[in-house]
């Protein structure tokens, strides 16, 4: 038999931990975050919020919310993933929005986790950094912030679309000059995508300045590929990019904006040129 001192001792150091036999209440989190993004989240302008677990015991996740200083928007979603022993990584998407262009340099981002390890009864709160400098943020604030530029320089839009038949449509790119513009706006590339080439006929004029606010540039939209793998597997059959070099310096990046007419148009001719219903 246990003498009694000790047997009041083992009470009390029991009763120190709060934590029944076999309960994970009070162990400590040990998890580790990052921040990726694959094509869905691109499309869907998510964060792929990477958790792993680096503990013994596997932990359940019940809501993660991230705080992004360079980006407005971003919110918290709730979640049940259960993150397992030995580090496999769980992706939880969140939201976020438009990064904010401000030259001061920005804190460091970090996510707040709520979780527990399993068969625990209690929730427990832990806020985690993000790798800082961090690649992937600066690339899509220099990605935002370049169209931001592009946009407050000058306004893009696809004119009226005409049927070619089977040539495809003939359409225009339209561009003005925006007030707060300096110095000359110049298209150096306009893309097409997986599913639409998009063509510039010989000689077609790409450039506005103060003298000249605004231009057209005759474009013919044709089908790239009809086969069905690209129908099933495009994310962003809409999404032009262009880039635009401002008074002379290094191109930006963006994407011309596309209205209902534009969808329409253009993919009442894919399918009727690629023969699909």
């Amino acid at each position: 038999m246990r003498p009694l001192s000790l047997l009041v001792i083992s009470l009390l150091l029991a009763g120190c931990t709060g934590t029944p036999a076999g309960e994970t209440t009070d162990q400590p989190l040990n998890i580790s975050v990052t921040a990726e993004q694959w094509r869905v989240h691109e499309v869907n302008r998510q964060l792929a919020i990477a958790l792993r677990n680096n503990g013994t015991t596997p932990v359940r996740v019940s809501h993660v919310a991230p705080d992004l200083p360079s980006f407005e928007g971003e919110s918290g979603v709730g979640t049940d993933a259960l993150l397992p022993v030995g580090g496999l990584r769980v992706d939880v998407p969140v939201p976020f929005g438009a990064g904010g262009c401000a030259p001061a340099e920005a804190a460091a981002s970090r996510v707040t986790v709520t979780a527990r390890p399993e068969g625990a009864t209690e929730w427990q709160q832990v806020t985690l950094d993000l790798p800082h400098p961090n690649p992937l943020l600066d690339k899509l604030l220099a990605a935002d912030c370049a169209a931001e530029t592009v946009r407050e320089s000058v306004t893009l839009a696809f004119g009226a679309w005409q049927d070619l038949g089977p040539d495809g449509v003939r359409g225009s790119l339209d561009i003005t000059r925006t007030g707060d513009a300096t110095g000359t706006v110049r298209i150096t590339e306009l893309d097409g995508n997986v599913l639409y080439r998009l063509a510039f006929p010989e000689g077609g004029t790409a450039e506005v300045t103060a003298a000249r606010p605004a231009a057209a540039i005759p474009i013919v939209v044709t089908p790239l590929r009809c086969d069905p793998h690209a129908f099933a597997e495009v994310k962003k059959p809409f999404e032009f990019p262009v880039h635009v070099a401002l008074d002379g310096r290094e191109p930006l990046a963006g994407t011309v904006p596309v209205d209902e007419d534009d969808k329409t148009a253009l993919d009442t001719m894919l399918r009727r040129v690629c023969k699909v219903p």
